[in-house]
């Protein structure tokens, strides 16, 4: 008899609308702070009003899950389910994983046994490429406990890069310094940055956003040409006109279709640190090298 699974990922991971619940994922949800008052994202608080608050320059910012939180969760799907599957985002850009750690070691031995947490190396929508991989290798098969040997090919080949509005927010998460972000927008410099090795760097640096979607967009089909067969998603922060743009645009340069390029909203919990306007584009290949 097969095992019952239930997977789980923190919401970090950004989906285009309704793939999570066809996924069947638990959502760990995020801490996002506005002033003073605490929220759980997507539960008390909207992706929305996150961005409003932002553009009313309010101080917002993010704090992982507790390990107690992820206990509940874990607890209460061991109750329905054989095992836990939980996947997260690069432990070199936030504490989400670590705290599921911690409150793996709140639980029973012969429970923890049975949760199984994995770090994805990744954030946003690689993240949640990744995970639906996750998803579709353990419907045919993959037990739990191999699942992080099965993924790491897929890991290692992930692409992800963005541009953003304002240096701002890239600012406050620690990602410019404060002359940079300065200079930077007086500039009206814009940076591309890629996830490399489980962080996030700079790139490039180009002058004026459109020039910076546009190098973004070649980026992609730089990366395309090399995945030939892969998934492709897009996503965006109060900005959907631009997003339709640039995919329009990569569908032309690689020869498909614009709409089997997914798109989904940035997250409150990821644009909180790029800001509104932000545009990502990710690309997970179908077969692991």
């Amino acid at each position: 008899m097969s095992k019952s699974l239930a997977v789980v990922c923190d919401s970090t991971a950004d989906f285009p609308p309704g793939m999570a619940e066809q996924l069947g994922l638990h959502i760990l949800p995020v801490h996002i702070v506005v002033g003073k008052k605490d929220h759980l994202h997507g539960q008390t608080i909207t992706n929305k009003e996150v961005v409003n608050n932002l553009k009313k320059k309010k101080q917002v910012y993010t704090t992982p899950f507790y390990p107690y939180e992820c206990t509940k969760l874990f607890d209460s799907l061991l109750q329905r389910h054989d095992e836990v599957v939980s996947l997260h985002l690069s432990k070199e850009i936030s504490g989400n994983y670590k705290s599921a750690c911690a409150a793996r070691k709140f639980m029973g031995q012969k429970d923890a046994q049975r949760v199984h947490i994995l770090d994805l190396g990744s954030v946003s929508i690689s993240l949640s490429l990744l995970v639906k991989k996750a998803v579709a290798l353990l419907s045919k098969g993959v037990p739990a406990a191999n699942l992080e040997k099965h993924l790491a090919a897929y890991q290692k080949n992930v692409f992800m890069a963005f541009t953003v509005e304002n240096l701002v927010w890239l600012k406050k998460g620690g990602r410019v310094n404060a002359f940079e972000a300065f200079v930077g927008n007086m500039l009206n410099i814009k940076p591309i940055i890629q996830l490399r090795d489980a962080r996030l760097e700079p790139v490039e640096r180009h002058r004026g956003k459109k020039t910076a979607v546009s190098h973004l967009v070649s980026l992609a089909q730089q990366n395309h040409e090399k995945f030939k067969n892969c998934e492709i998603w897009m996503a965006y922060a109060d900005n959907l006109e631009e997003s339709m743009a640039a995919r329009e645009k990569l569908a032309a340069a690689i020869g498909k279709p614009a709409e089997s390029i997914l798109l989904a909203e940035v997250g409150a919990t990821i644009s909180v640190h790029t800001g509104p306007g932000s545009l990502s584009i990710a690309m997970l290949p179908q077969k692991a090298a």
